[in-house]
């Protein structure tokens, strides 16, 4: 069995993209990702929005903006903007709340479609570098004596199984990585949503004049 110095040295161009370009790119992306998502999820946002809610009815709209300034969840923007609204009429007060998602949407799936990408490059260079392994291998046979063919031909199908093993690896982590970021992600912006209805309701019901002393839920 090959080491990986062995494979590295014997591996061509493709593989070394493979390993030194896209996998970065990948990994990058993941960690980059990931920690955005699990700070997104420390945010408890429907009893943040409780919150703000609870501080609207009490009149306390400063202590609204205090707790959206406190934080920088998308949540928090949402409703800052109802906030900035909430003494307006109703149309603006869903307009502002409604443009607000609009912005959060895709900073909450930002990068995220790019490791789908990723993973088809990575298969797709991976396949270059086991054809060019087979041509070399193929090529090489010409110019050698029988006895050195079946050793030429055993490294160059290594060199080109090598390639597809790469590349198949770094697709099957990319694929991975994206169902598990676009699950966390529509998972935040799910619960955003239901939140932003509730407060864009309570704060039209307020603008009514018939929600200032009815429960939010």
């Amino acid at each position: 069995m090959e080491t990986l110095v062995e494979v590295f040295r014997h591996g061509g161009v493709p593989l070394y993209i493979n390993a030194l370009v896209v996998s970065v790119i990948v990994i990058a992306i993941c960690v980059d990702r990931g920690i955005a998502m699990s700070k997104l999820t420390r945010l408890d946002v429907d009893q943040f929005t409780k919150m703000i809610v609870k501080a609207i009815k009490s009149g306390n709209l400063d202590q609204a903006q205090k707790l959206c300034n406190s934080t920088p969840h998308p949540m928090a923007k949402v409703c800052r903007a109802g906030l900035g609204k909430a003494e307006s009429g109703m149309m603006e007060i869903s307009a502002a709340i409604e443009e607000e998602m609009m912005r959060a949407t895709p900073e909450l799936e930002k990068r995220i479609s790019a490791l789908w990408a990723m993973a088809n490059i990575a298969t797709l260079i991976g396949l270059i570098g086991t054809i060019f392994g087979l041509i070399t291998s193929f090529k090489g046979l010409e110019g050698i004596s029988p006895e050195e063919k079946s050793a030429f031909l055993a490294r160059g199908i290594s060199e080109a199984l090598n390639n597809t093993a790469i590349g198949l690896t770094i697709a099957v982590i990319c694929m991975i990585a994206h169902l598990t970021l676009s699950s966390m992600s529509k998972k935040v912006l799910h619960n955003m949503e239901l939140n932003a209805s509730v407060l864009e309701n309570f704060l039209l019901q307020r603008a009514s004049g018939g929600g200032s002393d009815r429960s939010a839920a």
